[in-house]
């Protein structure tokens, strides 16, 4: 079955990535936010919140982030590339887009070796998770569709 993606789907992806950041800074900023503030400007607020700037700034990044995902996982654009090659660059694009924006925002000093070692671990844990769910979902859809066309070819009989 081919899946036609709408620009819903494409919204929907951006909403629940930035929900998910958000709900982490959330609970890092419950405890390291005060410990953190001076020191990232995603903690500037320190354990009373995040600024309206750093919702945006992820907002954008899930933007980016979703953009990638579609420009690595259609056809339109990259045709003749495994899905690991596909993985590998699409992850490769969000690190150096995740760099530039703790760059340019000043999330973390970046002449630092500790942040950036806390920042690897975290998308790793991320990333695992993320790949993880997205398995499942692909085995459980593949079930499911095995399951109709069993259905199916039942009622042919």
């Amino acid at each position: 079955m081919i899946n036609r993606h709408t620009i819903f789907d494409y919204f929907t992806q951006i909403m629940i990535i930035w929900g998910i950041s958000v709900l982490s800074l959330c609970f890092f900023c419950i405890l390291f936010g005060d410990a953190a503030n001076g020191y990232s400007s995603i903690f500037q607020l320190g354990s009373a919140g995040i600024s309206i700037f750093t919702l945006i700034q992820f907002f954008a990044l899930a933007v980016i982030i979703t953009s990638l995902k579609f420009l690595f996982f259609t056809d339109m654009l990259i045709k003749n590339l495994s899905t690991v090659m596909r993985s590998v660059m699409m992850f490769a694009c969000i690190i150096l887009s995740i760099a530039l924006f703790a760059a340019v925002f000043q999330w973390f000093p970046v002449n630092q070796i500790k942040p950036w070692l806390m920042f690897f671990i975290c998308f790793f844990v991320c990333a695992s998770v993320s790949v993880l769910v997205s398995v499942l979902k692909e085995k459980s859809d593949n079930r499911k569709m095995q399951e109709a066309l069993e259905r199916l070819k039942e009622e042919e009989l």
